[in-house]
């Protein structure tokens, strides 16, 4: 998908605290649209592979959180969500273990959003099936696309993950550059170039 194209409508499942229900189990499924989520927010989607796995958990998901204060007071998102080929239990447990206070849960257990943005890859040679290219996106409040930024070449059966055209040091960058008024070429994007930080990674496994 393209800038300015409207972000696809996709359901989504949460489980939610429900104090009337009987039982140990006091959680409930609740089904939110994608528009549901991101109309009328300006928010940052970001995508993993997979919840606890080595690039998703050492880079992406914390350094996502550490940023998330400059996201929303310097460039005026309301909020970051984290998007996975997961599902909701998996995601929670993964946020739990590192403490997420800010970043918000985005499950795409079926795939359609991945699906339906064409990030959905085959990822069977490792025993993932399908799941979502590394990518991330700025949306408007119209529920369109502002910008997307996607790991270069989306292929089935990687042997290895890059991120860093997805990185939020590069995001950053691009916004500073829109805010300040200077030149949005494309060259300083590309991967191979060390943000500010330092801590943008070339390629790995997941």
């Amino acid at each position: 998908m393209r800038t300015g194209e409207p972000l696809p409508i996709t359901n989504h499942y949460f489980r939610e605290t429900n104090l009337d229900m009987s039982g140990v189990d006091k959680t409930e499924w609740v089904k939110k649209s994608s528009l549901d989520l991101f109309k009328d927010k300006k928010c940052v989607i970001f995508s993993v592979p997979g919840p606890f796995t080595p690039i998703c958990s050492g880079f992406q998901l914390p350094q996502f959180e550490k940023y998330y204060n400059e996201f929303k007071y310097e460039y005026g998102y309301d909020e970051v969500f984290c998007h996975s080929v997961a599902d909701f239990f998996v995601m929670k447990a993964w946020f739990k273990e590192h403490d997420i206070k800010n970043v918000k849960i985005f499950p795409d257990g079926n795939g359609d959003f991945a699906r339906l943005l064409g990030m959905l890859i085959n990822k069977s040679t490792i025993g993932y099936g399908y799941r979502s290219w590394r990518h991330a996106i700025l949306t408007e409040p119209d529920f369109t696309i502002k910008r997307m930024f996607a790991e270069p070449m989306p292929e089935d059966n990687l042997d290895h993950d890059p991120y860093g055209e997805s990185s939020p040091n590069n995001i950053i960058e691009y916004l500073r550059r829109e805010k300040a008024g200077e030149d949005l070429k494309e060259d300083w994007l590309y991967p191979g170039i060390v943000k500010k930080g330092g801590d943008r990674i070339l390629g790995g496994n997941d």
